[in-house]
């Protein structure tokens, strides 16, 4: 499926480090906030949920997905729905997914700008077909 630049709905890429470090949260909690949250987040956006290599449960994985439920663009923060897949989906794995554009993104997560970043609809697709629901069903 090849996306068009105003395609809804818009997918992204949240990251999640530490939830231990101050001002960082559980990728479970279905929130999320971020300087750089773009104007055109919108409700029914889809979230691929990354957690890095020091978020001891889910270490270099996206364990779910999540379907943005709420925008605050005053305070630069969401509420998303959370839906954990059966098992993690690992780095290893996605970087596969992704068109060359997302996976040039991808690599720039070691600076906090890019924490928050739109995907291609074409690469929050290929990626989800790897994933199964906690309830052992095919997500698409």
């Amino acid at each position: 499926m090849k996306s068009s630049p105003d395609q809804k709905p818009h997918c992204y890429f949240a990251v999640f480090g530490n939830p231990y470090t101050p001002g960082h949260v559980h990728v479970e909690e279905g929130g999320y906030g971020h300087k750089n949250l773009p104007e055109d987040l919108l409700q029914g956006d889809l979230l691929l949920l990354y957690c890095t290599g020091t978020y001891a449960k889910y270490q270099r994985s996206i364990p779910g997905f999540g379907i943005v439920s709420e925008v605050s663009k005053e305070f630069k923060k969401f509420k998303y729905d959370y839906f954990p897949f059966k098992i993690p989906l690992p780095l290893e794995y996605i970087r596969f997914q992704l068109t060359n554009q997302d996976l040039d993104k991808l690599s720039n997560i070691r600076f906090d700008s890019y924490w928050f970043f739109r995907i291609s609809n074409e690469s929050f697709s290929s990626v989800m077909r790897g994933a199964l629901l906690s309830s052992n069903k095919n997500v698409f």
